[in-house]
């Protein structure tokens, strides 16, 4: 399962003659598309612009000119970067020119009515770049001002056939104007995103080249919506433009819904974890042409292509992973005191690594694997170990909370985090994950977006009651629930010698 991790830029206009001149910021995007010229075709369109010299702008230059679209007569959606930390913005509507001058509506909005995702971080382009606006006064709704409305949430972006209609105020050149055109492309396929922007989040998605004349994203374009002309209805918003061509990446508005129709619904992200609370938690590298379960992947991979995974340090001289993890490869590498600066990388070669004698790549059951250490690990503040559950616990209450550990995507950057949820029986699962899913041996969690994803598997499942480790994340994807194998069922297992370490130390 692949994780794509994005490059892009930010798309606003900077009114800044010494950066615009000397650098040629936005020389090489030119936007060909379709020019709007009856505002009756794009009546939900809308256009924000943030004046220079506000106290939050620390250059006292720079103007951020983007687009929007119109929800209702109240709401407007537009990008984070285009409205973030500024004491007051202007809504611009029923114009195909984005200027300070001469419109019809233009609505001064304060700080106190506008809310960005909190997920959203101004350091990191992108990720969770969506923002809502609120007006005091309605729009007066006319030919040329309207709303658009959202599709649902089972929305499916996989329809490679189905033709989007990007929109956006982009600049023509350097120094503007910001005029109104649209312009119609493909969503891309899994492996032409990869193939074209080589990683890229999970949380977008792309298309390719526009099918009419021109490249699809432009500076201005941000904030801007993308329509579905399947039904006419809003299925993302610009975020920013690859590094190959004019192709668009968009954020999908179904991983939006619950925000824009309720932004206080959303929680803050958890922070990342200090070293001292995640010191039980260690990763484990692999290089990518040893891995297995990823074998189609990595076919091509090089001497450095590599993959992380999460582990468990059980004590000083036994860790705890996925089978999957580590299945065929003659050696990993085992990190621990991960978060801090005293990492510690540790080669782990065959021979110390055991795999669960009925794990197979077929199925998610007994996907275990330990590690035998050679030499015990120093335990301090920043190392140690987890305790395991007893071998009766059971997994009945469906409201104790269990807190997950991982890897995790939630600003546009893996951190460590952890996050509290409720597990679900295994029962609940099986019709959604199908016949790989043994509900005898594992159970499963719902995915809770608005909290934390887990980026990697192999993470520790804590239970709150007791503080002992439960659990282990072996599978997750984007909408579905995370699968996680329960640690009772394998006490025994889990605490017999490396039968396969001892043998080839006879041997030897």
């Amino acid at each position: 399962m692949n994780l794509l991790h994005g490059l892009f830029s930010v798309l606003f206009i900077v009114e800044f003659s010494e950066l615009q001149g000397k650098h040629g910021f936005f020389s090489q995007a030119l936007l060909k598309g379709e020019v709007i010229e009856n505002m009756s075709q794009a009546k939900f369109v809308a256009g924000i612009h943030t004046p220079a010299n506000h106290p939050n702008d620390i250059n006292k230059k720079i103007t951020r000119r983007c687009t929007a679209f119109i929800l209702s007569k109240t709401e407007i959606i537009t990008n984070a970067h285009c409205v973030y930390d500024a004491p007051y913005v202007y809504v611009v509507a029923d114009t195909k020119v984005v200027s300070d001058v001469n419109q019809k509506f233009k609505i001064k909005v304060e700080k106190e009515n506008i809310a960005w995702h909190p997920h959203y971080s101004h350091l990191i382009f992108g990720a969770f770049d969506i923002a809502k606006i609120t007006l005091k006064t309605p729009l007066e709704f006319s030919d040329t001002v309207g709303s658009i409305e959202l599709v649902d949430k089972d929305y499916k972006l996989n329809n490679q056939s189905e033709v989007v209609t990007v929109y956006g105020y982009g600049v023509m050149n350097n120094t503007g104007p910001l005029i109104l055109r649209r312009c119609d492309a493909n969503f891309m396929s899994d492996v032409e995103r990869a193939n074209t922007f080589k990683t890229s989040q999970t949380l977008y998605f792309t298309t390719g080249e526009a099918t009419n004349d021109g490249e699809i994203i432009t500076p201005g374009d941000s904030g801007g919506p993308v329509v579905s002309k399947t039904n006419g209805k809003i299925v993302g918003i610009t975020t920013g433009y690859g590094t190959t061509g004019g192709r668009g990446m968009f954020l999908p508005i179904t991983l939006f819904l619950d925000f824009i129709h309720d932004p206080k619904s959303v929680k803050p992200i958890p922070p990342p974890l200090t070293p001292n609370e995640a010191k039980f938690i260690a990763d484990i590298t692999v290089p990518g042409k040893f891995l297995t379960a990823y074998k189609e992947d990595f076919a091509d991979a090089g001497e450095n292509a590599q993959l992380k995974f999460n582990a468990i340090i059980l004590s000083k001289t036994e860790i705890l992973t996925c089978a999957h993890s580590v299945l065929g490869a003659p050696y990993v590498y085992v990190t621990v005191n991960k978060l801090s600066r005293n990492a510690t990388e540790l080669k782990v070669t065959e021979d110390q690594i055991e795999i669960h004698e009925k794990y197979a790549l077929s199925r998610f059951a007994f996907n275990v694997a330990k590690i035998t250490l050679e030499e015990p690990l120093k335990f301090n503040d920043n190392v140690g170990s987890i305790d395991l559950v007893d071998k009766d616990y059971k997994m009945n209450d469906p409201s104790e909370m269990v807190t997950v550990y991982g890897d995790m995507i939630l600003d546009g950057t893996m951190r460590t985090r952890r996050y509290d949820t409720k597990y679900l029986d295994g029962a609940k699962c099986k019709p959604i994950l199908g016949a790989a899913f043994d509900a005898n041996y594992l159970m499963c969690y719902t995915l809770n977006g608005s909290m934390g994803t887990p980026s990697t598997f192999g993470g520790p499942m804590i239970s709150k009651k007791n503080n002992k480790l439960v659990g282990m994340t072996i599978f997750h994807s984007s909408d579905e629930p995370v699968v996680f194998q329960p640690i009772a069922p394998l006490l025994d297992w889990i605490r017999k010698p490396n039968v396969r370490r001892n043998q080839r130390r006879r041997m030897a």
